[in-house]
């Protein structure tokens, strides 16, 4: 396919083959944040709304960005270099003035909130990892989407000749086929969990341009609505093929990465704290968001940055060395004052609790003088007990050592020698389980497989070598 394929011809016609219409529904499986501007005083980041109906919305444009950006990790792998073919499907770039125009068409989305529950305000805090506690001025807030709002989906793709339409369609598969199986996150703070989503209910169209009878059916169909009469499948390759009455090619896929997907089972009670809204709730209640505990992204990078602080320092000896590699795979502080923005390598999710439930004691503060409790120093905390969730960690584009360190913070976690938000002093926080290790053949180093409390079914010379490795470098001050 030529780079200017989508480009005008003489007498600014765009050629035209056929056109596809694509749509669907994408469902958060976690909370997520679209940044908006607002006048009004309140939550420090707040969601981007449809002016006429303050509804949350879902730009076109961060849609497509976070679609250019996979497909270009895709077809390049991580951190190279965008391709040239992103271009076939989604226009020249920016700084490419000799780009053509995109052939594909991403409409602006308006939510739909779940029954019962609106916008949340999520309360945060960046934590220091030498210390452990809060960074100073490190508090804030911002409005997020509950898991479960939808964004109805709508694509249109302009193809504009029979010899790139395959080429074309095995792109949007690939793009849209990650969507759906929730290997694309949108909006803000993704690495820490938020925009976690999947696509259903798909359904497409295409109108053959090379007859006047596919141009009449275009022109009249309902473009509120063009897929109505559509039959609607699951997958997007079922729907795309359908269409079109033929398969359509898969695309290789050149990321490199790790990925480590966790079950955990909590151990005793579990508060990652948030403020209560009501004069009824406790003084510090476990974080929820559509109605269900949660285990947030955020704490759950922030203890693994801090344990891998310990680690590294332990082995090398050396608070500098420790310290860049944690900027390397957690990226830099975000109050690190001259530091390159770089974004974090490591993936954390957020993910629902299911089971336990949620208790309410009551405790005193002790003066550690006279042993008695503090005049008004009694409050209640509502922890969640029991229970268990699954989290996945991905490590994108692994550097020497770092699959030894990644295994260190695993084992602690399912060991129960990691505890997770607040009160750990208490015995809250610990958890235990298993880990299921996949990702590229080049990043796992043979130690793919399943680790857990009772057995394991990874090379464990495999294991101990990437952990020896980890130590070698440390010592050798790489």
């Amino acid at each position: 396919m030529q780079k200017d394929s989508f480009k005008t011809v003489v007498g600014g016609v765009r050629p035209a083959h056929s056109r596809w219409i694509v749509t669907g529904t994408i469902v958060l499986d976690s909370a997520a944040h679209f940044g908006g501007e607002s006048e009004m005083e309140g939550a420090d980041m707040v969601l981007l709304r449809d002016e006429l109906t303050e509804a949350p919305m879902l730009p076109g444009t961060s849609l497509a960005g976070a679609l250019r950006s996979h497909l270009a990790d895709s077809i390049n792998g991580y951190e190279h270099p965008e391709d040239s073919d992103v271009s076939k499907l989604f226009g020249g770039s920016r700084s490419d003035n000799t780009g053509g125009q995109s052939p594909l068409y991403i409409f602006d989305s308006i939510g739909i909130l779940p029954d019962s529950y609106g916008v949340e305000i999520r309360d945060s805090v960046r934590i220091d990892s030498k210390s452990g506690t809060a960074s100073e001025g490190g508090k804030f807030d911002m409005e997020v989407l509950p898991a479960g709002t939808k964004f109805p989906l709508r694509i249109e793709v302009l193809v504009p000749s029979e010899d790139v339409e395959t080429d074309t369609l095995s792109q949007l598969l690939s793009v849209l086929r990650s969507l759906e199986q929730g290997d694309i996150s949108l909006g803000a703070r993704t690495t820490r969990g938020l925009g976690r989503c999947h696509a259903l209910d798909w359904r497409a169209i295409r109108y053959d341009l090379t007859s006047s009878q596919g141009w009449m059916s275009w022109i009249d169909s309902d473009y509120g609505n063009p897929t109505q009469d559509v039959k609607p499948h699951d997958k997007i390759a079922e729907s795309l093929s359908a269409a079109w009455d033929s398969e359509i090619p898969h695309m290789v896929d050149r990321r490199e990465r790790i990925v480590i997907d966790l079950a955990l089972r909590i151990k005793g009670g579990l508060l990652i704290r948030s403020p209560g809204v009501n004069p009824q709730d406790a003084d510090l209640a476990h974080i929820t968001s559509g109605g269900r505990s949660i285990v947030t992204g955020s704490s759950l990078a922030g203890v693994l940055r801090q344990r891998a602080y310990r680690i590294l320092h332990f082995l090398s000896g050396s608070p500098k060395a420790a310290q860049t590699w944690i900027e390397s795979v957690f990226g830099p502080q975000h109050d690190e004052k001259g530091k390159d923005a770089k974004r974090s390598r490591l993936i954390v999710s957020e993910n629902r609790i299911d089971g336990g439930e949620r208790l309410r004691p009551n405790r005193i503060r002790v003066d550690r003088f006279t042993g008695g409790a503090f005049k008004g120093a009694l409050f209640d905390e509502e922890p969640h007990y029991k229970g268990g969730f699954s989290a996945r960690l991905e490590l994108r584009n692994p550097r020497d050592g770092e699959l030894g360190l990644l295994l260190l913070l695993v084992k602690d976690l399912i060991t129960g020698n990691l505890p997770i938000g607040g009160s750990s002093s208490v015995g809250r926080g610990y958890v235990e389980g298993s880990a299921s290790i996949t990702g590229s053949e080049k990043a796992l180093l043979g130690c793919g497989g399943v680790i857990s409390e009772t057995e394991a079914t990874v090379d464990r010379s495999a294991v101990e070598a990437a952990v020896q490795r980890l130590g070698a470098l440390l010592k050798e001050g790489v």
